[in-house]
């Protein structure tokens, strides 16, 4: 359990923190999808991501990503940023539909996978500004309407994709 702590906490982009966030529903719950793609949109600030059902990919709001990015320096917060959105996110691809009991999953998840008391297992049920209190100050800002693929996303699923 230390050591997935430590592995978020140095993950280098989504990709790595998305492959902790397979790894731990896998060993969790014994189930995993494969071929995911992770765009970043310019969506109302109230969504921090959604996945439509039935399609590959997973649209994170890029606007919360850049407020969460100006709150903090910290790697270890932001990837525990990146890993509750992710996870959530992920749950809502493998079929669960219900908010409130994929919040409570991805907790259990990350307590189980990280260690319970973690920032990102307190992020999946808590209001996001209790981490990042100056999200407030910029909940109006808005990118430029446009989205942006990740292409190094999902890539131990798909290594045939350059």
């Amino acid at each position: 359990m230390e050591d997935n702590k430590e592995k978020l906490a140095s993950a280098g982009g989504f990709d790595e923190v998305f492959e902790l966030v397979k790894k731990a529903v896998d060993q969790v719950m014994g189930i995993h999808r494969a071929g995911l793609t992770l765009v970043l949109g310019d969506i109302p600030n109230q969504i921090g991501a959604y996945h439509e059902m039935g399609s590959n990919a997973i649209v994170m709001n890029r606007n919360i990503m850049k407020i969460v990015w100006r709150s903090t320096r910290s790697k270890q917060r932001r990837n525990a940023y990146s890993f509750m959105i992710l996870l959530h996110e992920y749950l809502h691809t493998l079929g669960f539909e219900d908010d409130a009991q994929v919040r409570e999953l991805s907790r259990k998840i990350t307590d189980a996978y990280i260690g319970k008391g973690h920032v990102a297992g307190e992020m999946a049920v808590s209001p996001l500004d209790k981490f990042f209190p100056e999200i407030n100050q910029y909940a109006m800002f808005r990118d430029n309407g446009t989205f942006e693929t990740i292409h190094k996303f999902d890539t131990s699923s798909t290594p045939y994709i350059a």
